[in-house]
């Protein structure tokens, strides 16, 4: 039976805030390693809470190892994208299982990667430096914060002051505590080791669905399987969307 998850619901919100859709912009950084804590991954959803993701990426292919310390259950899985194959392979450590994807997104995924999150136009930009309160250091990111306030709440957003990417970001709802859905904890850009981009050559198994810029379609083997939608005004903060989730235990 689906079951509606209000999480799920947020994390396609604040996903949709984040990824405008658009293509991939020459400015995004190529060549990176980076730490993230994340709510909006995949494993955060099962997890139900925040995981660490450490990110490798060497132009147009990048690796992802997620782990999670806070969850109920072990958490340990492996991403690998490749935009000129157009293939996402995702490994689960703990299952010992492997698969592959068809990845249509025109950047890497910013629920690992807020980095490559694109350049937001100039409309956007402007809404965004319009409600700047201040500007402060994320974890040795020079960033700008800027506050919006809806009927859903108060969205907050830490972002790089040289290139315009998310390094934070918290929501919080009335009445309730305010919930991390993003913070960048290292960030280097250096040429991360080669090795670590090539995927498992057994992991051969093609699952049903694609993986796109703004989320994914289809059944995985990740504890959890997820479909839905949704979009925020960046000039209103008003959301809006859908998601069902649903257990399973293999890829079809």
């Amino acid at each position: 039976m689906f079951v509606r998850n209000l999480r799920v619901i947020v994390l396609l919100f604040v996903c949709g805030l984040l990824v405008p859709i658009t293509q991939a912009q020459p400015s995004v950084p190529q060549s990176y390693t980076l730490t993230v804590s994340t709510g909006m991954a995949l494993e955060a959803m099962s997890a139900n809470s925040p995981v660490e993701a450490k990110v490798s990426r060497f132009g147009p292919r990048e690796f992802v190892d997620v782990t999670a310390t806070k969850a109920a259950k072990a958490i340990h899985a492996q991403h690998w994208f490749d935009l000129v194959a157009h293939k996402a392979y995702s490994l689960d450590l703990v299952k010992n299982s492997c698969y592959w994807i068809t990845y249509t997104g025109p950047d890497m995924p910013t629920m690992y990667d807020p980095v490559a999150t694109p350049q937001p136009s100039a409309e956007d930009l402007a809404t965004f430096n319009k409600n700047v309160v201040r500007q402060e250091s994320v974890n040795g990111i020079a960033a700008k914060l800027s506050e919006s306030t809806s009927d859903q709440g108060k969205m907050s957003i830490w972002a790089a002051v040289n290139g315009n990417y998310p390094v934070k970001a918290v929501m919080t709802f009335p009445g309730a505590q305010p919930m991390l859905m993003l913070e960048v904890k290292e960030l280097h850009f250096v040429k991360p080791d080669i090795a670590l981009l090539t995927p498992p050559a057994n992991c051969t198994t093609q699952a049903q669905g694609e993986w796109s810029a703004t989320g994914m379609s289809g059944h995985f083997d990740l504890n959890i399987d997820a479909e839905g939608s949704g979009s925020v005004d960046l000039k209103t903060g008003k959301a809006t969307g859908d998601a069902t989730v649903k257990s399973s235990n293999k890829p079809r």
